[in-house]
């Protein structure tokens, strides 16, 4: 027998990865889809923070709410509209339970309570045992002014967003 070489094997170098235009058609693609949907994610997370600034409202109200009827003190929750802070304290000795502050582009506008409108630049909403609370409400303005109102409910200690 006789052993001789196939002539019809050829030994073609095999391309390993990606040629430069490839890499740049995709680079062009995913520049434009992110071009699309960009602006809409900002818009998004933007709406998110103004949500998120409501959860964190309402929480510290349910919170100072259920803390004034356990324990049979008033409880306040104080809204600076200058540093954007939120504080719970306890009524009997002033003493910080919660401190947290709102997202960066939501601010507190015109504040009112009892009723009037707040000159300064911090309100206290006081929670009493009896699950009542003075009656607030203000607004939340995010950068593109989208805005919620919350208003606190003298009756049932109760935050509502409208």
């Amino acid at each position: 027998m006789d052993f001789q070489p196939h002539n019809n094997l050829k030994h073609e170098p095999v391309q390993n990865g990606f040629t430069l235009l490839e890499l740049i058609v995709v680079m062009v693609i995913m520049s434009i889809v992110m071009a699309v949907l960009l602006p809409r994610l900002g818009d998004q997370l933007l709406s998110n923070s103004l949500r998120a600034a409501v959860s964190d409202l309402g929480a510290i109200a349910t919170s100072a709410r259920f803390r004034a009827a356990d324990t049979g003190k008033q409880h306040i929750v104080v809204i600076n509209q200058e540093t954007r802070n939120l504080k719970l304290l306890s009524g009997d000795k002033g003493k910080i339970l919660t401190l947290t502050s709102l997202p960066e582009r939501v601010a507190v506008e015109d504040m009112e309570l009892r009723g009037k409108s707040v000159s300064g630049h911090e309100m206290r909403i006081i929670f009493y045992p009896r699950g009542t609370a003075s009656p607030a409400r203000f607004k939340l303005v995010s950068e593109k002014k989208e805005s919620l109102n919350l208003i606190v409910a003298g009756a049932d200690g109760g935050v509502y967003v409208r």
